[in-house]
């Protein structure tokens, strides 16, 4: 590789990019866009999805098969939603069974969590799990961040960033380079927007950024191999 590419660690529309490596979110009932060695994907039940118990456990069944191809690299995102979300115990119930597979299948787990970061800490502490859990769409106050920081916990940061009144701001000028991602989500704009705006937050240069979020990266996603990129 000639350079050090952006890394777009979650993202819903598709992106067929030459310069940044990105990590398309898809559901398990999805297709699968063509893969041209910098696309990547994410594959799991959301909580704003669910269904049925029954529907629920051939979707899972669905994501197992899908980590087979060697182009799905994350599990997720999963996680739990109390505003947004359906029956409360069956999206534990799934987060659960997703965390149980990521462990299983050594892959990273791209969470999503409202108002349910208490029930979250308590599951991996259950679980302590050996793969890496990311927060995406992160936006917590410094002192939770610091909390769960201590617990592990990986952060990536999007839209939030170009708050000036957000808690995301405060903790990713907290954070240390080495627990960070960036993340468009469903923002129809090119992440090296957001690390422009990360860099002149963390007052870094862009360069210095890229070359964290590709360490970090790299130490997460151990299957970008010589010759995959």
């Amino acid at each position: 590789m000639s350079s050090i590419p952006y890394i777009d660690i979650h993202t819903h529309p598709f992106h067929n990019e030459l310069e940044t490596v990105t990590v398309q979110n898809i559901f398990p009932s999805d297709g699968f866009a063509a893969f041209n060695g910098r696309n990547f994907y994410s594959v799991g039940l959301h909580p704003w999805h669910l269904g049925s118990k029954q529907e629920n456990n051939e979707a899972l069944q669905m994501v197992e098969e899908a980590l087979e191809f060697d182009h799905v690299i994350f599990v997720g995102e999963a996680g739990l939603d109390k505003i947004n979300g359906g029956d409360f115990i069956e999206q534990l119930r799934v987060f659960e069974a997703q965390a149980v597979i990521a462990e299983e299948y050594e892959y990273p787990l791209i969470i999503h969590c409202v108002k349910a970061l208490n029930e979250v800490v308590a599951l991996r502490e259950k679980l302590n799990p050996a793969m890496p859990w990311i927060m995406h769409g992160y936006n917590g106050s410094v002192e939770i961040t610091k909390q769960l920081m201590d617990k592990g916990f990986l952060f990536s940061f999007g839209k939030n960033l170009f708050r000036e009144d957000s808690k995301a701001v405060k903790s990713f000028k907290y954070l240390p380079l080495n627990k960070i991602f960036f993340e468009t989500d469903e923002l129809d704009l090119n992440v090296d927007t957001i690390y422009e705006q990360a860099a002149a937050l963390k007052e870094v240069p862009v360069e210095v950024l890229k070359k964290a979020v590709w360490t970090n990266f790299n130490q997460i996603e151990k299957s970008l191999m010589p010759g995959r990129m």
